[in-house]
């Protein structure tokens, strides 16, 4: 690799810095501790790059103390497969007396480039440095990190916007500009479940391109996070499962019956094989799959698993069925929301065959969530009503939240106190 062509790309980020972007405020908070590199992990797209960037900007006032690469730059290609110490050694030719400097670097998409885990450890065991890394693997959030960092990170999730950031985005970022704009806050919580999170999808005027950006988020998700990074060939399969995934949003569903599906399309494949893809899609920040909640590993297993997707606007463009299901849509909306805040998240059915939704927390400490688009109907918030109850009895929960789109009550049952929230309220 040229190691001018590196110092030209180090440079030209410089001066991207200096110039400075408006960015909109996430509610996201990364600190910096030495000797450990900040990795931010989500989906493609979500921002991670324009955060890292303003992150690093609104602390170094010296741009020429920060080097910033991105690995998915087509002029760094060939520098995937080769030794990226050669960053290092571009960065210090440049500025040979800052070796005895604190100097920012920052690696974008990093896990396009082999052997980077070695390159990042002895950076920070070498030179004076906080390293900031980006990817949309979520395996470097987890058992890659920790084997070949060897614990010298701390790890943060991005996902698109929440719909508070999404007000953010439009001006409204504080809670006395809120209460003030309420019209304005349900006109854009309209468009937000419509649209999602997506931060580029505020610059797109058109509903066609809107969809065809969202669509073509989710391609790449197949091309260059799993068929390149895994050697798959079989890309319409690969598709196929997506499309099966996704329109499964908000639903239960097994691997048998993701394979007798794909048996209809004529494909013919295995649950060793469905499994697994399942698993890549999840890598990749596309799809989150949640157990039932239970101690027994074998009841986890064999139970269908809910699946629910990043950003529900991306299921919305690769299945427009679901536009008619304003439910799928909610309850995936309160599903991202949580996980925002938590990993351990189940579904959970009472022993008389009762779901609810979402139960969060350890035992001794539950939190429970029902998701119902609409309460009015007396049958229908009755049966709601009873599977909370039922749940909190058996949980050993005293609260539990309902979210609607309409409907606000505090209700005070028996066992436990149950708050009926809008949505509009809750997310923010």
């Amino acid at each position: 690799m040229n190691l001018k062509t590196i110092q030209a790309i180090i440079l030209q980020n410089q001066k991207l810095l200096s110039e400075g972007e408006s960015v909109v405020q996430r509610t996201l908070r990364i600190e910096t501790i030495p000797k450990k590199a900040a990795v931010l992990i989500g989906i493609r797209r979500c921002g991670k790059s324009t955060y890292i960037r303003n992150l690093v900007s609104s602390e170094v006032d010296d741009k020429s103390l920060v080097c910033h690469i991105d690995f998915a730059d087509d002029r760094l290609v060939s520098l995937q497969t080769e030794e990226p110490a050669q960053i290092a050694d571009a960065y210090y030719q440049l500025y040979p007396d800052h070796h005895d400097k604190t100097v920012y670097f920052f690696f974008d998409e990093i896990q396009l480039v082999n052997d980077w885990a070695l390159f990042v450890n002895r950076l920070q065991n070498t030179e004076k440095c906080h390293v900031f890394i980006t990817g949309s693997s979520a395996k470097m959030l987890s058992w890659e990190l920790a084997t070949e960092l060897g614990g010298r990170t701390m790890s943060w999730e991005l996902f698109p916007y929440s719909f508070k950031e999404y007000l953010f985005a439009h001006g409204l970022d504080s809670k006395i500009k809120m209460l003030s704009s309420i019209d304005k806050v349900h006109n854009i919580f309209s468009q937000y479940l419509k649209w999602g999170g997506f931060p580029e999808l505020l610059y797109i005027q058109s509903e066609n391109q809107k969809t065809r950006y969202l669509q073509n988020i989710a391609m790449d998700v197949i091309s260059r996070d799993i068929a390149m990074r895994y050697k798959i060939q079989d890309l319409p399969l690969l598709h196929t499962l997506m499309l099966l995934l996704l329109g499964t949003m908000s639903r239960s569903i097994t691997v048998n019956k993701l394979k007798q599906k794909l048996s209809g399309m004529h494909y013919s494949t295995s649950n060793e094989w469905i499994s697994k893809y399942i698993r890549y899609f999840s890598d990749a920040y596309l799809i989150f799959p949640v157990e039932i909640l239970s101690p027994n590993i074998a009841v986890r297993s064999v139970n269908p698993k809910k699946i629910y997707c990043v950003d529900h606007a991306l299921a919305l463009a690769c299945d427009f069925k679901l536009f008619n299901n304003m439910g799928a849509v909610l309850e995936n909306m309160v599903f991202v929301h949580l996980r925002r805040q938590t990993f351990d998240i189940h579904y959970y059915k009472t022993s008389n065959g009762h779901e609810i939704d979402f139960v969060t927390g350890t035992e001794g400490n539950l939190s429970l969530y029902q998701v119902c688009v609409d309460l009015e109907d007396e049958d229908t918030k009755n049966r709601e009503l009873r599977a909370i109850k039922e749940a909190c009895i058996e949980l050993q929960c005293q609260r539990a939240t309902v979210v609607t789109l309409q409907q606000t009550e505090t209700i005070h049952a028996e066992n436990c106190e149950i708050m009926i929230v809008k949505a509009v309220d809750w997310l923010v």
